[in-house]
């Protein structure tokens, strides 16, 4: 137990020099938190941004504490600082500040001051490799958009099997189709495992049109959609499927089990119809 408990205590201090990222923002949220406990009089602003800011630090810092919460998920524990007030603690500290001062210049001073320390605690998030111009409203890929409308059907919430990169954006975009696996399968540390998903991603160069058939329809899948970045060894068409679309780089296969049962209760959209009859 003692040994566990020096583990967490060594996993939890990792965790507050990644949090920090080289930053000194978790230094600059103790002095303020230290000058409100020397300086801060108000009776309800020392029980919201002293007393309980001051035990909320203390209780994920606890060995005891961090043991639980590194046996619930370990990779995800550094969330708990998330609730710490940091940027409230330390804007509040610099407007106190400032208040002490009377002249207006000194006011000023501070206030750029504390302006430049906020600035250069971070970096811009445009200049990160990472940010893009947003090409829509929803600030995703485009793709995802497209190829969800193509999907959508309006009297009828389908299953579809969506290419890995789709995954973590899909679902931000539309509930109205469902997924037999979502974005939770690529976090290996979840150890989530699905034979469909295999079929789809266990090689990077094609798919295999039987395997893939076979497991979209233990899946009651609809709709299989395969990226065109990948060769298809074999032909959906010879698995009862057809194309139904293709959308910025994706087929859209439909099953015709699915299309004959659909089309005769009524739940199939026109242009879908004509699509499976062009292709009979």
């Amino acid at each position: 137990m003692i040994a566990s408990l020096g583990v967490a205590a060594k996993t939890v201090f990792e965790d507050i020099v990644l949090y920090n990222n080289g930053s000194f923002l978790i230094p600059l949220f103790l002095i303020a938190l230290l000058f409100l406990w020397v300086t801060e009089k108000n009776k309800s602003t020392r029980v919201a941004l002293v007393y309980l800011v001051t035990a909320l630090a203390f209780v994920f810092l606890c060995p005891i504490y961090v043991w639980v919460g590194m046996k619930i998920d370990a990779a995800i524990y550094y969330r708990v600082f998330w609730a710490l007030p940091m940027g409230v603690i330390v804007c509040f500290c610099a407007v106190k500040l400032m208040m002490r001062f009377r002249n207006i210049i000194s006011r000023g001073l501070v206030f750029l001051l504390a302006i430049l320390v906020i600035c250069m605690n971070g970096d811009l998030v445009y200049t990160k490799t990472l940010h893009f111009r947003s090409v829509n409203a929803y600030h995703m890929p485009q793709q995802v958009i497209d190829v969800a409308e193509a999907l959508r059907l309006e009297h009828y919430q389908p299953i579809a099997v969506l290419p890995a990169e789709l995954l973590p954006f899909f679902r931000q975009y539309t509930a109205d189709i469902f997924t037999p696996y979502g974005r939770n399968i690529l976090e290996p540390a979840w150890s989530f495992s699905n034979a469909l998903y295999d079929a789809m991603e266990g090689d990077g160069t094609y798919y295999d049109a039987v395997e893939v058939a076979r497991c979209a329809r233990d899946e009651h899948c609809v709709y299989v959609v395969l990226s065109c970045a990948k060769q298809i060894r074999g032909g959906m068409e010879d698995q009862n499927y057809f194309l139904l679309d293709f959308v910025q780089g994706y087929y859209i296969y439909m099953d015709y089990n699915y299309y004959d049962v659909l089309k005769e209760q009524g739940l199939l959209d026109d242009d879908v119809i004509a699509a499976g009859e062009a292709a009979r």
